[in-house]
């Protein structure tokens, strides 16, 4: 131990002698019983007594007089700041040691005069350790030496937590009390202060030694820090880290006397060295410090089959870590160090599974080939089969980084959720990160994963065989998939403070995962989602229709799989787009221009700019232009938009919500149609993913006007995209069209655009020739040979209702269906069931089978097992009406029922109920019953904030369903109703 100074023989008492050798110029002798009697800054004193005076002054009055403590720390700060700048010149002032030097000048909330209690007392001990530490950064500074210092809490600190370790420096026991020592020299200070004034500046050759010495100290201040605030309990190496009871110990290292090279920490789980840590000064080569841990691990442990299994190499800033478990062990970065926990668990894994102790290591010896565990290809889209063998080849490589191309249509998340799936089962994957961007794609791929059947297993679902949740203000589960948007996440990592980027969070470290997902991940060029990937240790799987230089940079070019836009239009997964440009007030349908200039991602026009916004008198002629240039964008079909034929289903995008207003009441007046006809749907309408429901599943809702993207969302009756503001970003423009590219049945077309004949094309009207920029990346030259039938031949031949019956019965015998308590009819529907409801149904829409709802539904009809109400008119059938069919193949129903029936059969009997007890209704409380129980039959569930859309709010909404039934009334009604008519 070094803060044991020797001691020099001393005879004296206290008595006039003393007080007059305190006065010498000199006095050694006290100076060195002072150091003998201070259990934390002897050693200060052949560097700078100064130091030791401050700093066993701050010690000495911790306890009794915590405000004379705070004085003397503050004085050791500013000594040693400036000794600092002395020796190593003023530019260097900066560094978390300096840092910490300023707070602590700056700690001037002075306990009160008086008794100290225990706060004051704790404060005042801890800025002693607090000076303690920068003492000994000051010492390893000047000498160079790296022997251990320990600091020890004095004995009357008698309030120390328990469990401490006790005093251990062994000195012979002095001749006064500490206190009194500093009490007598304090009148010496001035003449040390002298002395230390006149000191000159340290010579240009020692000041650059010294501030390489610097560098390499500061980077262990940082290294100290990390591993601390990651769990690790940081000693030295006389502290003997096996007696005490924390899991993870990172023992600081010194130089050994055979010379022999040792590591600045080794890293201690359960008491048994594991790994070791190199710390170099900035831009002091960690890969090259990494190269030699290897050698290091083998001498400390004398064997080289007792190896370190895990080693890092850092300079506080970055960190590079090498698991030696891994199948090919290869240096990478991370955000800081792992948690103790976390080692412990990867030891009990090397244990359980020698052969492939790591996740990587499963990967590449567990994970069978996508066809040799028996996943037929037909089981899977060829793109998806492609895409999910390419990405697990990528993950046997080892590489940390995956990009997979799939365009819309192509079933981007059903290939992730198959990636998924096999490694949770086959590589024991603990945890998986489902990234998304926005809250419907979210609860889309939450629904995803609760429909999504895997092979072998025995037709269960994906959720009861693994947890899938949302990421919450909770820990983290232990295992299974969390879904998140990146807002949400990035939120969580950055303390609510975006500003202030992402940080260290102690329940979720950086290796709470095995494998990130990121959905749309052409947003990955943002600053925000390349922070969370650096935060995570997990390989990414980045998935998108839309790659760009960007992105393709944040995922290393490692595009393992691409599946185009032209490729799904030759597949016949999209339809083509075809430009139809309006030139001031005259039509002209135009082939897209071949220029494509290159813009920034997501970034758009100004906004207010005449070219780049539609509004006033030129938005009604524009919007009339439109109107009637539809035959002629339309012309297999008379007259769209009169009575007989419904105008295409439409998408407009306006500039803000403000300018959506403006066009949702233009539509209105050109087309002379009621407010059904039109509707807003953006952040601010409340509820838009319901509105969008009801445009995916109605005839009466023709266009929606939008501000934000609807990437990721499924309305594949869409035919018509309006765009009344430039956009300048290529991909957001293509996102943007690509909600028109879905292809869809002949059948479900025709439920919601009565006298439609097929979607043949996307028509983009263009009257703002935002298409000048973009028209390149919408070339649909096909790249290869269509797989499907040539796009001139006639459509498919008619399905005979016995075919169409049959596909059905065999998609339910193969184990397809929905949740055995909705068919039981135990279960309230929730949205989440209508969500996988809507998810089943399109697989059923996929082949090999290939049927809508609508199309059964009709096939039973006509075969006579169905039985609908004369009374209500007939309306196009969803996948909430297939539960009656599965009952009645179940046995459990004679004849199936259409849900819109039963739902106001409900609402009958209920109401009869109310009337027998005595209770009427007036005719707008009945409009609005009748109008929630319409709601429920189109969109299986209801709830209070469903009153906040149309058509409720052409009554008031909210207020006006509580003026109609009373404040208190109107609650215990909507309560009551939504129970009877589930």
């Amino acid at each position: 131990m070094i803060n044991a100074v020797p001691k020099l023989p001393v005879t004296l008492t206290r008595s006039e002698g003393i007080v007059g050798r305190v006065h010498q110029a000199a006095d050694e002798d006290a100076l060195a019983e002072l150091a003998a009697a201070s259990a934390n800054f002897g050693f200060l004193l052949p560097l700078e007594p100064l130091l030791l005076l401050y700093g066993a002054g701050a010690e000495a009055d911790a306890h009794a007089h915590p405000n004379r403590s705070l004085a003397q720390a503050q004085q050791f700060a500013a000594v040693l700041t400036t000794e600092s700048t002395r020796l190593l010149g003023p530019e260097s002032a900066n560094g978390p040691v300096h840092r910490a030097l300023t707070e602590l000048r700056c700690s001037d909330e002075s306990a009160p005069d008086g008794e100290a209690g225990p706060d004051d007392r704790g404060r005042a001990q801890r800025l002693v350790r607090h000076c303690f530490d920068l003492g000994v950064w000051y010492f390893r500074l000047r000498t160079g030496v790296r022997d251990a210092l320990s600091f020890v809490p004095p004995a009357e600190w008698n309030d120390t937590p328990a469990g401490s370790r006790p005093r251990q420096v062994s000195v012979r026991e002095p001749v006064t009390s500490l206190t009194t020592w500093v009490s007598l020299l304090d009148e010496y200070v001035p003449v040390l202060r002298q002395t230390f004034d006149q000191r000159t500046p340290a010579e240009t050759a020692t000041r650059t030694s010294l501030r390489a010495r610097a560098a390499l100290l500061e980077a262990d201040w940082r290294v100290a820090d990390l591993l601390a605030m990651a769990g690790w309990t940081v000693l030295n190496d006389s502290d003997a880290p096996h007696e005490l009871p924390a899991r993870g110990v990172a023992v600081r290292g010194t130089d050994r006397p055979d010379g022999a090279a040792s590591p600045d920490y080794v890293l201690h789980v359960d008491g048994r060295p594991v790994g070791i840590v190199e710390v170099r000064a900035r831009g002091g080569g960690l890969r090259a410090a990494m190269a030699r841990t290897p050698e290091i691990g083998t001498s400390l442990t004398g064997s080289s089959e007792r190896r370190m299994r895990y080693a890092y190499a850092t300079d506080g800033i970055r960190v590079l870590f090498r698991n030696g478990d891994d199948p090919e062990p290869r240096p990478r970065e991370v955000f800081t160090f792992h948690q103790p926990d976390t080692v412990a668990l990867w030891l009990r894994e090397a244990v359980t599974d020698p052969q492939a102790p790591t996740f990587q290591g499963r990967v590449r010896h567990r994970l069978p080939g996508l066809g040799d565990d028996g996943y037929a290809q037909d089981s899977l889209r060829p793109v998806q089969y492609d895409a999910v063998r390419a990405f697990e080849g990528s993950l046997r490589r080892g590489e940390r980084r995956a990009m997979v191309q799939i365009a819309v249509g192509g079933g981007r998340a059903v290939t992730a959720v198959t990636a998924a799936h096999r490694l949770l089962r086959y590589a024991r994957a603990r945890r998986i990160l489902f990234l998304v961007d926005r809250v419907d794609l979210e609860m889309q791929a939450l629904a995803t994963f609760a429909a999504y059947s895997g092979h072998g297993d025995d037709g269960r679902k994906f959720t009861e065989l693994y947890p899938v949740g949302r990421l919450g203000p909770d820990a983290v589960p232990s295992h299974g998939v969390i879904v998140s948007t990146v807002q949400r996440l990035h939120n969580a990592l950055s303390e609510g403070k975006p500003a202030s980027g992402v940080r260290y969070r102690f329940d979720l470290p950086p290796e709470s995962f095995d494998l990130v997902i990121a959905d749309d991940c052409h947003r990955a060029a943002s600053t925000r989602w390349r922070a969370l990937f650096d935060y995570f240790d997990a390989p990414v799987l980045g998935l998108t229709a839309t790659p760009n230089d960007q992105v393709l940079e944040v995922f290393q070019n490692n595009l393992v799989s691409s599946y185009t836009f032209e490729d799904a239009v030759a597949d016949g997964r999209a339809v083509d787009v075809a430009v139809y440009r309006i030139d001031g007030l005259l039509t002209q349908p135009k082939q897209a221009a071949e220029t494509l200039e290159e813009f920034g991602l997501d970034a758009d026009w100004p906004l207010g700019q005449d070219r780049s916004v539609l509004s006033g008198q030129t938005l009604h002629a524009v919007l009339t232009a439109f109107k009637e240039g539809l035959p002629s964008m339309f012309p297999e079909r008379e007259s769209p938009g009169s009575g007989n034929v419904a105008l295409p289903k439409t998408v407009v995008y306006a500039a803000d919500d403000r300018h959506a207003d403006e066009v949702v009441a233009t539509v209105l007046e050109v087309f002379g149609q009621r407010p059904e006809f039109c509707q807003k749907v953006t952040s601010k309408g409340g509820s838009p993913h319901l509105r969008l429901l009801q445009f995916r599943n109605t005839v009466e809702l023709r266009v929606i006007v939008v501000v934000d993207l609807l990437t990721g969302t499924d309305i594949a009756p869409v035919e018509c995209l309006l765009f009344l503001r430039d956009v300048k970003s290529a991909d957001r423009y293509f996102q943007m069209v690509a909600v028109g590219t879905r292809p869809v049945a002949l059948a479900e077309l025709r439920a919601v655009t009565p006298g439609a004949s097929a979607k043949t094309q996307c028509l983009v009207v263009d009257p703002v020739n935002v298409s000048r920029h973009h028209a390149a990346r919408l070339s649909t030259a096909p790249k290869r040979v269509r797989r499907q039938v040539a796009c001139d031949a006639p459509g498919p031949a008619p399905i005979h209702d016995a075919e169409i019956m049959g596909r059905w019965q065999s998609f339910l015998r193969t184990g397809n269906s929905p949740d055995p308590e909705l068919i039981a009819g135990t279960k309230v529907m929730t949205e989440m069931d209508v969500r996988s409801l809507r998810f089943w149904a399109e697989t059923l829409a996929q082949p090999p089978h290939g049927l809508t709802a609508e199309q059964i539904w009709s096939a039973y009809e006509r075969a006579g097992v169905t039985v609908s109400d004369p009374r209500r008119p007939r309306t196009p059938k969803g996948p909430v009406d297939l539960i009656a069919l599965v009952r009645y193949e179940a046995g459990l129903e004679p004849r199936p029922r259409p849900y819109r029936d039963q739902v106001f059969d409900r609402l009958d009997a209920w109401i009869d109920s109310q009337e027998r007890r005595g209770r009427s209704f007036d005719p707008d409380q009945l409009w609005w019953m009748e109008t929630i129980a319409d709601w429920v039959a189109a969109d299986g569930h209801f709830d209070s904030a469903s009153l906040v859309n149309v058509p409720f709010t052409l009554r008031g909404g909210t207020s006006g369903f509580l003026r109609a039934f009373g404040e208190q009334g109107g609650v215990r009604l909507l309560d009551e109703l939504s129970k009877a008519l589930a």
